[in-house]
């Protein structure tokens, strides 16, 4: 009798074993993949929603993309850079007066303005296209804020200005009150003239 009831819990537990190793396998083959699938189901979805934002938004801005494209189209370049009607002298004499004008209102000292000759430097695409660039050159001293001040103007210009190269000296103050610097500053810009005129600028 007792070998029957040792044999019985034996069983009992072996059974109650194997339910528990068919439950764990139930779990490693069945709910945790259908976790993670449910997990990625929903990420799947998270990521379709803000695609789908994103398109709207899209959508939304083409109506004022396409007006600006056809604006740009109709007016051409022109307003970016200096047009035909203008010589290659003419742009450059711009160039300098726009120098002047921030150097000098914020009391920093022209030293000397120039007209660089492009022509060895501009390729063979350059030569060949519609939009010419004229180059100047300054030398100024001022203070480190005029000096930031004179390429924060340069980039909000319009026609548009670009900084080609900028070279900075520290020049001791007597006084020693405030710093300045000496400046050498070459900015570019482009106009529609087909054909260089090699003009010199008064």
């Amino acid at each position: 009798m007792l070998n029957e009831a040792l044999l019985k819990k034996h069983q009992t537990l072996l059974s109650w074993g194997l339910l528990a190793v068919l439950l764990l396998v139930l779990v490693f083959l069945l709910v945790i993949p259908l976790v993670q699938a449910t997990l990625d189901y929903g990420q799947r979805v998270e990521s379709g929603y803000q695609q789908l934002s994103r398109f709207r938004q899209v959508s939304n801005a083409t109506p004022e993309l396409t007006a600006e494209y056809e604006r740009v189209q109709q007016q051409g370049l022109d307003k970016l850079f200096y047009p035909a009607g203008m010589t290659s002298a003419q742009v450059a004499k711009e160039l300098q007066k726009h120098l002047a004008t921030v150097i000098t209102r914020d009391n920093g000292v022209l030293v000397s303005s120039e007209v660089v000759d492009d022509a060895q430097q501009a390729d063979e695409k350059e030569k060949d296209s519609v939009y010419q660039r004229v180059m100047v050159k300054a030398v100024f001293q001022s203070s480190p804020a005029l000096l930031r001040e004179v390429l924060h103007q340069a980039y909000r210009a319009r026609p548009l200005i670009f900084v080609e190269s900028i070279d900075i000296k520290p020049i001791e103050d007597e006084g020693k009150d405030k710093q300045v610097v000496k400046a050498e500053v070459m900015i570019s810009s482009y106009w529609r003239g087909g054909e260089v005129s090699h003009e010199e600028a008064n």
